[in-house]
């Protein structure tokens, strides 16, 4: 439903302030930067920003270039770059080209970096059965 009759403009900012919750599954087509809490999976088609006092925890978390800061507890895709600031905590696998952990962060996953295409494709074997 739209709010009084427009259009929602496309790449317009999505955001969840502090103080706001959310469960349930949420899905952007654009930029997002989030504060609060979400229960539950976020796909941004844009850049996503996690606040430092921002509380994430579902299946996934998938976005652009992402900038945390605040806790993740989740699977992050980052189709660019994912950046850890000092005060992020991530606790979940992450895949992402390329990977920026400050000193301070808390990250407690496996992390996978590259091009999607060099990186290996589950559900198929490279060993051929004999």
């Amino acid at each position: 439903m739209m709010l009084g009759g427009r259009k929602p403009t496309p790449g317009a900012l999505t955001y969840i302030s502090e103080g706001s919750e959310l469960e349930g599954n949420l899905k952007t087509s654009g930029p997002a930067r989030i504060d609060g809490k979400i229960k539950g999976s976020l796909m941004a088609e844009g850049d996503l920003e996690i606040g430092p006092k921002a509380h994430l925890e579902g299946e996934q978390v998938k976005g652009h270039n992402i900038i945390v800061h605040g806790q993740v507890n989740a699977q992050i895709i980052a189709q660019g770059k994912l950046h850890l600031t000092k005060t992020a905590r991530v606790e979940g696998d992450v895949r992402a080209l390329s990977l920026d952990v400050e000193a301070g962060a808390v990250f407690v996953g496996r992390s996978q970096t590259g091009e999607p295409k060099a990186l290996p494709q589950g559900g198929k074997s490279t060993v051929a059965n004999q």
